[in-house]
């Protein structure tokens, strides 16, 4: 049977190929196209120590390791207050600006020394380097180090400074270790704790290292430079200034710090505001509270190791952003008082700490903390007083914890109120 209109639909003696023909082309398929998208994992953190505040120095930058960071530029509106028939609003003007923002660390030993110095508004000491044979020997009796001809005070050794000593054989090198100077001489230095016994510095070679940092009224500032390397953008933060410091220790935990800035200005771009290629960061492992914790210690006396359960630090330095007519952000940055606080969480076995916090008792407090390489830190608080104080038992079956918080003040002995010393492996 035949259609009405003549066809078939099949051609006749041709195959059995469709009827109706199937239409191509040769036009490029164009799947939908995505923007490419920053992803934080990879973000890089710079700094840049300025000379000039606000102003970027034509030098490489150096690589930041961080866990986190909240870095901005945040732009104060003002709405016009204009009336208008429309009901609609005429404008939004920028009245004011801010850097500022945070940047969360873990701690190891390297990373972060330019950020602490100016954190403290100060900058590391001279290292001590006393390396000399058959000359200094240890005295038990008299808590101290003695020398012929090595003078220690020329050496720079400070009181209230921590050194490592190293280089006595006696009983398996007893004497060597940390020790905080009491007291400092051309031929003695005295220490705490005292050598652990009398030995001779016939055969020896002695050897007494350390770096001390304190804080103090130097200003430094920072380019901070964010690199989202993914999609090509660079945020260039500049007079940077960091505004508070703190570290906490945790039982279990990484140790870890915080950094936080008040600065200038922000920028962005597509190359970075570095000049050449950036330094990498140091790759020493990050510490932590369970086996790099050497010890800790409460008005000179080492604490149990079972008695640390968290401590923390935190340094203040009252910044504020000085703006002026003509300009968006701040003009300057000014500073306040080093205010330094802090607590500590140790588990209840006697009311020693307790009865000083009751009768306002100053003391004294520090922390070691050494990496698996020999790298470490000492940090302490030469005049505390504790200003909150709680033990309680919370219910069943649970250790009971003693609470305080403290208040750290100025020493009168070593003119500070807070002192970091650095030892390298």
């Amino acid at each position: 049977m035949r259609p009405a209109c003549g066809g078939s639909l099949r051609d006749e003696g041709k195959g059995e190929g469709p009827a109706f023909p199937i239409r191509t082309t040769t036009e490029p398929h164009h799947p939908e196209e995505h923007p490419e998208m920053a992803d934080s994992s990879r973000a890089q953190l710079y700094y840049l120590a300025e000379s000039t505040w606000g102003a970027t120095p034509a030098a490489a930058l150096t690589q930041m390791r961080f866990t986190s960071e909240s870095l901005g530029f945040q732009i104060q509106n003002t709405t016009s207050r204009e009336v208008r028939a429309d009901r609609q609003i005429a404008d939004l003007i920028q009245t004011g600006a801010e850097a500022s923002g945070s940047v969360e660390v873990e701690l190891s030993y390297g990373a972060h020394d330019a950020l602490l110095a100016a954190a403290l508004f100060s900058a590391w000491g001279t290292p001590v380097a006393i390396s000399v044979a058959d000359d200094i020997a240890a005295s038990n009796a008299g808590a101290s180090f003695t020398s012929t001809t090595t003078d220690f005070a020329a050496a720079g050794i400070v009181v209230g400074q921590w050194v490592r000593v190293g280089g006595f054989a006696a009983s398996g090198g007893a004497n060597n270790g940390y020790y905080r100077v009491t007291s400092v001489a051309a031929n003695a230095l005295g220490v705490s704790p005292a050598p652990v016994q009398d030995e001779a510095a016939a055969g020896l070679t002695v050897a007494v290292a350390g770096t001390l940092l304190r804080n103090g009224v130097i200003e430094t500032s920072f380019t901070l430079e964010k690199q989202f390397t993914d999609i090509g953008q660079m945020i260039a933060f500049t007079g940077m200034v960091p505004g508070s410091l703190g570290l906490d220790i945790r039982t279990g935990a990484v140790i870890t710090g915080s950094v936080a800035f008040t600065g200038k200005a922000a920028t962005i771009g597509t190359s970075s505001v570095g000049t050449g290629t950036p330094e990498d960061a140091p790759t020493n492992p990050v510490m932590n509270a369970v086996g790099h914790v050497g010890e800790v210690r409460e008005n000179g006396v080492k604490l149990p190791e079972a008695a640390l359960r968290e401590l923390s630090i935190r340094l203040d330095n009252g910044l504020r952003g000085i703006q002026a007519v003509g300009s968006l952000g701040n003009v300057d940055v000014g500073s306040g008082r080093c205010t330094v606080t802090g607590r500590v969480s140790v588990y209840f076995a006697d009311g020693a700490l307790y009865a000083k916090y009751l009768a306002g008792t100053p003391t004294s407090l520090s922390f070691r903390v050494t990496d698996s390489a020999g790298n470490g830190y000492v940090v302490t608080l030469p005049r505390v007083k504790l200003t909150r104080g709680t033990v309680v038992a919370g219910g069943n079956d649970q250790d009971v914890l003693a609470d305080f918080d403290l208040q750290a003040l100025r020493d009168p002995d070593t003119d500070c109120t807070l002192q970091i010393d650095r030892f390298a492996a």
